[in-house]
């Protein structure tokens, strides 16, 4: 009787537990919202010794462009934040404007605003660095 209570709980638990990974995959979260609007596709992403999570993202009302980058790194440690505001011309990305910023409190957050002059196709290309590890990030492409 013990192992028949014990087998059908095992069941039960796998059962429940089953269900929970389904929900966990169906992309619904917070988490998987914030990728969404960061211009993240939410499939995998490559495993950062130090850096937890970065992120760029591009806005244009009128003629002025919104810029932003994050990075977030896994512990407390200095941070450098490169953010570059590109425009593509003859089919490659020319930086317009470039900003640098650093943190000692393991995260960096930067938001520049930018007079765009001219008309064309733009982007935040961030370029973080934590206890010597490197990582980029491209925004989301606008066309002003």
């Amino acid at each position: 009787m013990k192992q028949k209570l014990a087998m059908m709980l095992a069941v039960i638990s796998l059962v429940i537990s089953m269900s929970t990974v389904s929900y966990a995959a169906e992309g619904g979260t917070k988490a998987a919202a914030q990728a969404r609007a960061a211009g993240n596709s939410g499939g995998i992403q490559p495993y950062y010794i130090y850096i937890s999570n970065i992120a760029a993202g591009l806005k244009i009302e009128g003629n002025t462009a919104y810029c932003l980058s994050e990075v977030f790194a896994k512990k407390v440690c200095f941070v450098n934040l490169t953010m570059r505001l590109q425009r593509k011309e003859n089919g490659s990305w020319q930086t317009k404007s470039s900003w640098v910023e650093s943190s000692t409190s393991g995260s960096k957050t930067m938001s520049k605003s930018f007079t765009l002059s001219s008309r064309g196709t733009y982007r935040v290309y961030a370029i973080a660095t934590v206890e010597g590890e490197q990582v980029t990030c491209e925004s989301n492409i606008v066309t002003y």
